[in-house]
């Protein structure tokens, strides 16, 4: 509480205003994560699941909950329809943009909902599923955002001519990896 005497009025009224322009002066700004726009909605019969961790930006281990595609066991995830630059081994450019913002959609403990396509597993033997957070299709957001690329992995083309459409989008407006990386 701030106290002023009858003779600081003129003080006291220009209090708000200054801490105001105080704060926004010393670059006082938030640290949480831009929100992902809608896109796909979450399709009813979608299984829960839990994200145990992130690997990369298109793999994250998830640990699934009730009926679907998931074991309750941690499983290796490969998200359908996206490729972000690699983070390991060689780092290819914006890589750790797109790992970072990835880690900002599917943080450690979040509930995500999973959906299936026709192929259930990569040549890898990870999972290929679309994630869900927070009603958020992940795997949209990236390519749209510009951190991911779209990739169709045969014969899964679920929701294809949405992503297709977010990576042109992101294409044309320059964004992320498409001015970065180009």
């Amino acid at each position: 509480m701030v106290r002023a005497d009858a003779g600081s009025s003129a003080l006291s009224a220009r209090t708000p205003r200054l801490l105001l322009i105080a704060l926004l002066a010393g670059g006082c700004t938030s640290t949480a994560p831009a929100p992902a726009e809608a896109g796909l909605p979450v399709p009813a019969g979608a299984q829960e699941a839990t994200v145990v961790r992130l690997v990369d930006g298109d793999t994250v281990i998830l640990r699934g909950r009730g009926a679907g595609p998931l074991e309750a066991e941690p499983t290796r995830v490969r998200v359908l329809l996206v490729d972000t630059p690699e983070v390991h081994n060689e780092q290819e450019c914006f890589g750790g943009e797109a790992s970072e913002r990835a880690a900002e959609l599917l943080p450690d403990g979040a509930q995500v909902r999973v959906q299936a396509d026709r192929d259930p597993e990569d040549r890898f033997g990870r999972a290929l599923l679309h994630v869900w957070a927070d009603g958020v299709n992940v795997g949209e957001a990236l390519v749209r955002e510009g951190f991911a690329e779209v990739l169709q992995l045969d014969p899964n083309e679920l929701y294809l001519e949405a992503f297709d459409a977010a990576e042109e989008d992101a294409r044309e407006a320059g964004r992320g990896l498409w001015t970065a990386c180009r």
